[in-house]
């Protein structure tokens, strides 16, 4: 059933699909086993990531939100990059619906953020165009389209294919509410890796995002079903399962004395690694990606943000080995509306931004940028095709070179040995991303 705008029936509709507000993740109805409890084991550095966009309203339409400045919004994902290290840049709300004109203005956020040297993860909502709905086989050429658009450029590393198909009352986040939206999430991933290998798109990596605990009977025959019409095709093309999680706005609806966001995020890791994802026939080898994460404030302090932030982001460091957690990502940069706190509501994820809705930054802006300095990913320098400086046209052969003899890479003004090589072919100038 589908409602518009984040109305009380949706938010009491938020709260009875998650169940009672003094739930704890001491135990999961659905989904035996406590997992707040689980030895940490840390894995590899975490690659961390943002959502720039304006956030969804919970319902049938977009709440008033203050409008996205492009130029802004790439200073502020700059300043919140260390040096050195990876940030992901996630793009959100590629809608089907908006046809070639989306993919358009996609592409030029794409390349905006591109060149600034960030990689862009895609979310490619199924949101089907009036009178497609249901229609698999035109949905499957749109997410080839997509791949053949944006694949090309080597820093898009990731597309979610449709969007938290598990909630089914909300068509403004999420795809549930549209028929066969569980079909298009299998026939999207198939198509879009199938594509990607005919067209040698090497570093894109295709998955699916999971809301947590929208609904936990409804959840388990959502996993179900995919691994009844998946099958191998599916798990094979499959590269993580997104998890979008929100500990105190969600599920569970309020933090309870004694419970901490490093539990619940340690408990929502156990309940798609150990309950649903084998429901679906997928592997320990697939990992999670935490694909998005957020606590807000308006009714919650600044401050409280940051602790909430510092304490989900070391939980998922920490268990990234227990339970293969290998993404992170925070939503989102900026608040989507500049409204009093005291009339911010929780289910519109409007003021989880690590900005104000002016731009302002948080405490926790500052915060999530030292965590991904401490426990991040580095950031690995993609060489440029072209003319090299000082020794050789090929920057790669000419280090060989170097190596090899032990030479500095200069000009000398002492004669040498002429060579007996012949001189290495230059390659021409080009930008080949």
């Amino acid at each position: 059933m589908r409602r518009a705008g984040c109305t009380a029936a949706v938010i009491g509709a938020l709260v009875l699909a998650t169940g009672a507000s003094n739930a704890t993740s001491s135990q999961d109805p659905y989904c035996t086993g406590s997992y707040g409890g689980t030895a940490p084991r840390a894995g590899a550095a975490l690659r961390f990531g943002v959502d720039p966009g304006i956030a969804g309203s919970a319902g049938g339409v977009q709440l008033p939100s203050v409008p996205d400045d492009p130029a802004r919004d790439l200073a502020a994902v700059k300043a919140l990059r260390p040096g050195g290290h990876k940030l992901v840049v996630r793009l959100n709300r590629l809608f089907w619906s908006d046809g070639q004109s989306g993919i358009d203005a996609f592409r030029k956020q794409v390349a905006m953020y591109t060149r600034a040297g960030s990689d862009v993860e895609l979310q490619v909502r199924y949101h089907p165009p009036q009178g497609e709905e249901g229609d698999i086989k035109a949905w499957a050429a749109y997410v080839r389209h997509v791949v053949d658009s944006f694949g090309a450029n080597k820093r898009v590393v990731a597309m979610t294919i449709t969007n938290e198909v598990n909630v089914t009352f909300s068509p403004n986040t999420s795809d549930g509410a549209y028929s066969r939206a569980q079909d298009a999430l299998i026939a999207g991933i198939e198509t879009a890796q199938a594509e990607a290998v005919r067209k040698h798109y090497r570093q894109l990596r295709f998955g699916f995002t999971y809301a947590y605990r929208f609904s936990p009977q409804g959840d388990a025959s959502f996993f179900s079903y995919l691994g009844a019409h998946g099958g191998t095709p599916f798990r094979k093309a499959l590269s993580f399962v997104g998890l979008d999680f929100y500990p105190g706005t969600v599920y569970p609806p309020a933090m309870t004395p004694g419970d901490t966001y490093r539990a619940e995020l340690a408990q929502a890791a156990g309940v798609v690694r150990d309950c649903y994802a084998p429901m679906a026939g997928i592997g320990p080898r697939i990992p999670i990606w935490i694909t998005e994460d957020g606590v807000p404030t308006g009714a919650l302090s600044d401050e409280h943000q940051s602790a909430a932030l510092q304490q989900l982001v070391q939980a998922a460091h920490d268990y990234s080995g227990a339970f293969h957690i290998t993404d992170y990502r925070w939503f989102n940069l900026r608040d989507s509306s500049s409204s009093s706190p005291a009339v911010l509501i929780g289910p519109t994820f409007s003021s989880d931004g690590l900005l104000r809705s002016d731009y302002t930054p948080k405490v926790s802006f500052g915060t999530y940028r030292r965590l991904i300095a401490a426990l991040g990913a580095r950031a690995t320098k993609t060489p440029r095709p072209g003319r090299a400086r000082g020794c050789g046209s090929d920057r790669r052969r000419a280090a060989a070179v170097r190596a090899a003899r032990r030479m500095p890479c200069a000009r000398s003004s002492s004669p040498t040995r002429p060579s007996s090589r012949r001189p290495a072919r230059e390659s021409p100038a080009r930008d080949r991303r």
